[in-house]
């Protein structure tokens, strides 16, 4: 019954991911995610980069998460630091990898986000993450 939806819930999360990339653009230290202009990017999740790193990351998160806003990590650890795909790697084999895993946050996205509620998570956001020291 939801597949005949697909379509209008993917324009959904595009719209919202379009609204976030207007409030998080040009802010120095965060990267929206990139997309492809000859593809649709259907936004199973909307991650941003902030590129102060772990603690200010975590300092975000911790604050939208007090203000009843979820916000998720989704990769904390770079697989090859995985047990189960060790593999012989260590620390600093993979550099970029292990810096990204420091920098991702994930805000909410899904199909019935609207304009109000973007807002209220990218002005959350927006002032925990200037409030870092």
């Amino acid at each position: 019954q939801k597949l005949k939806h697909l379509d209008t819930y993917n324009d959904n999360r595009i719209k919202a991911a379009d609204l976030y990339d207007q409030h998080f653009k040009d802010v120095e230290g965060l990267v929206t995610p990139w997309r492809s202009s000859n593809c649709k990017h259907v936004f199973h999740q909307y991650t941003l980069r902030v590129t102060g790193g772990r603690e200010q990351r975590d300092f975000v998160r911790s604050g939208l998460n007090e203000k009843g806003i979820p916000s998720g990590v989704y990769y904390p650890i770079s697989l090859h630091l995985q047990p189960a795909y060790a593999h012989g790697y260590k620390e600093g084999d993979m550099p970029v990898s292990e810096r990204l895993s420091e920098e991702v946050i994930s805000l909410p996205m899904h199909s019935e986000l609207d304009e109000t509620q973007v807002a209220y998570i990218a002005e959350n956001f927006l002032e925990l993450y200037h409030n870092f020291k």
